[in-house]
């Protein structure tokens, strides 16, 4: 990496991640604006097979709140994928991919932890929300920072890591092997965003139903 750009990194990295958000605010317009069609074609049929997949996580957490879980996983989910995809671009700067610095894995977790005690306090009210970070564990509160630094280790671990092996080798082999190790990387940027996603809507779950005591037997019948 050029010294000048490292001294610049940190607004690189700033950079684009505004880029992938601005990127998403686009795409998301135009798939808004464009009207359904009653025989969906090929990109209604993948758009809708992804709406589905995050509408099945917010049902299976709380039926309730569908409107408010399936967007908010949605974009966790579509804005790591998208940051983690910025390696694989043949653009010097936009090369950069945000979640390969900790900053961004750290600033996520922290709004996925966030925002599911948020949401949490949206459909259970303000003091059953708060309550959850005190009781029935008292420590409940150490458990939402273990998971924020869970969230955000296991994404730069992940990402961060193969950034700099593909930096490293294309040092000392400029061209081709660089090529095959982003290719390589291509598997932990696809799968990262769903493990985020996932162990995010296991938080939210235990946010809204820790309280809640299992049925006996004759109750469920």
């Amino acid at each position: 990496m050029p010294e000048a750009l490292a001294i610049q990194l940190p607004y690189v990295v700033v950079l684009n991640f505004l880029v992938v958000c601005s990127l998403l605010l686009v795409l998301g317009r135009i798939a808004t604006a464009r009207p359904l069609k009653e025989l969906p074609d090929g990109v209604q049929n993948a758009a809708e097979f992804v709406l589905d997949w995050f509408v099945a996580q917010a049902r299976g957490i709380d039926p309730r709140a569908v409107p408010i879980i399936a967007p908010f996983l949605a974009s966790l989910f579509l804005v790591i994928l998208l940051s983690n995809l910025l390696a694989v671009l043949p653009v010097p700067v936009l090369q950069i991919p945000p979640t390969a610095y900790y900053s961004v894995p750290l600033a996520l977790a922290v709004i996925a932890v966030a925002g599911a005690l948020v949401i949490s306090a949206r459909i259970r009210g303000i003091t059953a929300g708060l309550k959850h970070l005190v009781w029935p564990n008292p420590l409940q509160l150490v458990a939402e920072l273990s998971h924020t630094l869970s969230l955000s280790l296991r994404l730069y671990g992940n990402i961060g890591g193969e950034f700099i092996v593909a930096l490293l080798v294309a040092q000392a082999v400029p061209y081709g092997i660089p090529l095959l190790v982003h290719a390589l990387g291509l598997f932990p940027a696809a799968i990262q965003p769903f493990v985020f996603t996932l162990l995010t809507a296991n938080v939210l779950s235990t946010a809204l139903h820790r309280e809640e005591k299992p049925k006996r037997p004759e109750e469920s019948v």
